[in-house]
């Protein structure tokens, strides 16, 4: 049975209401610097609660002046998978659903809204919201997720050694986004 959200209370260790959370790893397409990411920076809105403001560059395109569907679902799986900072325990996406509903004008602020909804063991169901220029305009897109809490070795047994190295000697490993910014 999954727990409602009424049930879930974040980690003792979780940031709480307004903290910026940092990168999760340096070279992430979603939340890393790299040039042609997305650059994604998240704030604490709620107990369980994450915000984003993404603004889409012309690289992002898929139909001429609009953003491409897989851009947009790469955007909200990294919204959805940075809701582990509320666990602190690494977790992965097991399935992603992205409706589209209104086209996304490149240039255009999304603001993008996450939370963790539920809980049955491992599983983790999430939700997110992007909506067109403000907090409260047109739906352009929703998702929702079910990720998967994995023990830290996952990242060992599967990832490449020397990209696992380098996350480790940055303190991501063993609790994503869990290390405060500027640390």
């Amino acid at each position: 049975m999954v727990a409602p959200l009424t049930d879930l209370a974040p980690h003792p260790d979780a940031p709480t209401i307004g903290t910026e959370l940092p990168e999760h790893y340096a070279s992430c397409f979603a939340c890393g610097q790299a040039e042609g990411g997305l650059r994604m920076r998240f704030r604490v809105i709620g107990e369980l609660e994450l915000e984003s403001v993404v603004v889409l560059g012309a690289h992002h395109q898929g139909a001429p002046g609009l953003a491409h569907g897989g851009v947009l679902s790469a955007m909200f799986d990294e919204a959805l998978g940075a809701l582990q900072v509320f666990t602190q325990e690494p977790a992965v996406t097991a399935s992603l659903t992205t409706d589209f509903r209104a086209p996304v004008p490149i240039g255009t602020p999304l603001h993008v809204r996450s939370r963790l909804d539920g809980r049955d063991g491992r599983k983790l169901r999430v939700s997110a919201r992007a909506r067109l220029r403000t907090p409260d305009g047109p739906v352009a897109a929703t998702a929702n997720g079910l990720f998967l809490v994995v023990p830290v070795e996952h990242f060992t047994r599967h990832g490449r050694p020397q990209d696992v190295a380098s996350a480790s000697a940055d303190g991501v490993a063993p609790r994503p986004f869990a290390r405060e910014a500027g640390a």
